[in-house]
């Protein structure tokens, strides 16, 4: 459009993406008047819709502003423009305003996760005289809850639970100051007005700053207090009171598994972890997850992380925990639960559960609602690259954006263990919070109350539904009830689309999917599969020799039933007196309830045992877990690189099987001759890695591929994973892995959402 010298222009903007919830109408204000336009903005369903009037130029300058400068937390997917001249005689736009939301129409919805306390609002918040000192709730546009107080779309303070408190003078001049960053923030409040602190404690009730000082107190001296945090509350308690950490385990009934320390600073940090640049990154980024790190010498009590390597760190992101932490130090902060069930989010089921468990001193509360739970996220750096162990807090319900989009809207159910769904529409998958194993009544109220919220809040509403093949998984039953219709997928070709669908993929690859379990076309039990997978199809063309295991429902957590199981189909017979495995022998000869099964990840609890690291799991993957630390314990104390064990190799019917059966009587006999446990243990990580480079090696030769996808929940792993990728690559591979969702369970509805994407198109055509 030729520019005409001295006409005003008008300029029609729709932007979509994360542009809610982020200080972006606040942002465009400014921007606007910098450019001296006049126009308005305001929310609009899941967009931000701008009307601005001025020069051209000045309009051009301005659209390029907001592409190139947009706020932080903010995520521009689309910006759509339209400009026209304006009449001469047409009465001119005076002053640029926010207007009134609007919703009802149609839109893509990109709600806000939850960010971290900004450095701004945490200077505020340590400053003596400002209104906002020791403020628990003080944020701004650019920090505070979201998505956890979001009752409904556009993203105003009306749709939040920060409804119920009125502004003070000051926050409402600050709201309405276009020059404020707190203007138009919907989380805005200070010491006049907002949430109040209360404290439910043995010795009485406190309320305002006696609450926080009361929590503090207890914590000092050796309690555990429930702390109400942005997505649920916190069980909290000293890491370095062995005491107290037994007694939070006797409380949540978790035995073994390791907890997460929070820390007031990235120095302490330091003082007990070992931090990488990736890994400060990570820990100091707005979403603020939990990180697995290497840890030191330190006076955290071993109570805390068991037998495990690292220690899950990470920082406060509310000002709560803020004011707390630089009061007590050091805390364990873990979900405020009963292992296996959701985390507590309401103040009545949180005071109902103190008031029958002696063993919580007190509860730290306030009166602002949590919407929905939003547990914390854990992740690792591996490679340089995040490894997902739970997407949740800080990053739900932010979407993938993936090809293929389709009017039909696709409800993926996921799996039995670490389950989350995930909504498709348009561009967008959205994987929700994980929820957890739906092995309760209440964790199955979560997850259809999770599935009927995401529908309600992204405004979905879906057409076809996909899950596990599985008959007797939960969210395969739940599927079936909906009266949609229906996909059934089979589990590790959903472990692999969820690679595909987070690197955006069309095209086949060789997908190496390797977990405990899942149900195979076959009705076996699959888990070491070599798979030939498009988005809309696979083929099994490799997979692990199944051996005949017991299958019982403790089967899966007893390391020394699968050695013996997987010992006697390598030819080694039980020793005399070993009375367990002649059980098992007996129970397999006799065929009484016995499963066929491929899966490698009861091959690493087998050689757990084998090795004498770890016999019984008191939690899921402990067994490989162990095992993985045996090995990185000997890669610490010497470089040496030594040999792996064979294994064979068996082609029929164009599908190879991988036989590691000479592998595991090797690691049998050298351990019986007092060979180093943490030797071999490297040595068998070394032996699965070199069988995934052969077989991949050995079908891009038969099918002409050479990309290759590693899922499942084998590949949190990072050692098996820091031998395979550079191994792949250096073979001419090019290697895909999870980055943005779990390679376990809790990324399988991302994969089924995408397999549901697929075969919509495939029947269009």
């Amino acid at each position: 459009m030729a520019q005409i010298p001295g006409v005003t222009y008008k300029a029609s903007i729709l932007i979509s993406g994360v542009v809610q919830g982020v200080g972006f109408r606040p942002f465009v204000v400014r921007l606007a008047d910098r450019y001296r336009l006049s126009g308005c903005v305001r929310n609009e369903n899941g967009q931000v819709s701008i009307e601005a009037a001025g020069s051209e130029d000045d309009l051009r300058l301005f659209i390029s502003d907001i592409r190139m400068k947009p706020p932080a937390a903010s995520r521009i997917e689309s910006l759509e423009t339209h400009f026209q001249a304006l009449p001469a005689d047409m009465e001119p736009f005076c002053g640029f305003t926010i207007q009134q939301s609007r919703s009802g129409g149609p839109g893509s919805v990109l709600p806000t996760p939850d960010i971290a306390t900004c450095p701004e609002c945490l200077s505020e918040l340590f400053t003596p005289g400002n209104a906002r000192f020791h403020n628990p709730f003080i944020s701004c546009t650019h920090c505070g809850p979201r998505f956890s107080i979001l009752r409904g779309v556009p993203y105003d303070r009306k749709n939040t639970s920060m409804a119920e408190f009125p502004l003070c003078v000051l926050c409402s001049a600050q709201y309405g100051d276009a020059a404020d960053r707190r203007f138009h923030a919907q989380t805005v409040c200070c010491n006049a007005c907002g949430p109040v602190l209360t404290y439910h404690g043995r010795q009485g009730f406190f309320g305002s700053d006696a609450a926080l000082d009361a929590a503090v107190c207890a914590l000092s001296s050796g309690a555990i207090v429930a702390v109400k945090g942005i997505g649920g509350y916190h069980f909290a308690c000293s890491p370095c009171n062995g005491q107290a950490v037994t007694k939070l385990r006797m409380l949540k009934g978790r035995e073994s598994k390791p907890f997460a320390v929070m820390f007031p600073a990235l120095e302490d940090v330091r003082k007990h972890c070992a931090v990488s640049q990736a890994e400060e990154k990570l820990l100091l980024s707005p979403e603020r997850p939990i990180v697995l790190l290497l840890r030191k010498e330190s006076a955290i009590d071993e109570s805390v992380f068991g037998a495990s390597r690292f220690l899950g760190a990470f920082m406060p992101y509310t000002p709560l925990q803020h004011l707390m932490l630089r009061k007590t130090g050091p805390l364990v902060m873990t979900s405020a639960n009963v292992t296996s069930l959701p985390i507590f989010k309401d103040d009545s089921e949180m005071l109902g559960f103190f008031e029958c468990h002696d063993a919580l001193d007190g509860v730290l509360t306030h009166d602002r609602e949590i919407v929905r739970r939003l547990d914390d996220s854990v992740a690792a750096v591996t490679d340089g690259k995040t490894l997902f162990m739970r997407r949740a807090r800080g990053y739900v319900p932010l979407p993938l954006s993936v090809p293929v989009p389709d009017e039909k809207a696709v409800l993926a159910c996921g799996a039995q263990q670490k389950n989350t769904i995930c909504l498709s529409a348009g561009p967008y998958i959205y994987p929700s919070t994980e929820i957890g194993d739906l092995d309760s009544h209440e964790a199955l109220a979560v997850y259809r109350d999770t599935t009927a919220d995401m529908q309600k809040t992204l405004g979905i509403v879906p057409e076809l539904a996909v899950c596990d093949l599985h008959p007797l998984y939960e969210s395969t039953r739940y599927a079936l009830s909906t009266g949609l219709p229906v996909i059934q997928a089979q589990h590790h070709f959903a472990h692999i689309a969820s690679v595909m669908a987070e690197h955006r993929l069309t095209g086949r690859v060789i997908g190496v999917a390797f977990d405990g379990t899942g149900y195979g076309t076959d009705g076996t039990v699959w888990g070491g599969e070599f798979l030939l997978a498009g988005p809309s199809g696979f083929e099994r063309v490799g997979h692990l020799k199944p051996v005949r295991l017991l299958g019982s429902d403790d089967s899966v957590r007893l390391g020394w039933k699968s050695a013996a199981c997987m010992l006697l189909a390598a030819g080694v017979s039980p020793k005399a007196g070993d009375t367990r495995a002649c059980l098992v022998k007996a129970a397999l000869d006799a065929g009484i309830n016995t499963i066929l099964s491929s899966s490698m990840g009861r091959v690493f609890d087998a050689v757990s045992s084998i090795l004498g690291i770890c016999h019984e799991s008191g939690y899921e993957g402990q067994g490989a877990i162990e095992l993985e630390n045996a090995a990185c314990r000997y890669t610490a104390r010497c470089k040496a690189i030594p040999a792996s064990f064979s294994f064979g190799l068996e082609a029929s019917g164009g599908v190879i099987a991988a036989d590691l059966s000479a592998c595991l009587g090797m690691l049998y006999d050298e351990i019986e001759h007092g060979r180093d446990a943490e030797l071999l243990a490297y040595r068998f990580h070394l032996t699965v890695s070199r069988l995934i480079l052969v077989m991949c090696m050995k079908l891009r030769e038969i099918h002409e591929l050479g990309c290759v996808a590693l899922s499942g929940g084998v590949f949190q792993n990072r050692l098996l994973l820091s031998m395979t990728v550079p191994a792949l690559k250096q073979a001419g591979f090019t290697v895909y892995t999870n980055e943005q969702v779990p390679p376990g369970d809790g990324g399988i509805s991302l994969g089924q959402a995408y397999i549901g994407r697929w075969a919509v198109r495939e029947v269009r055509k």
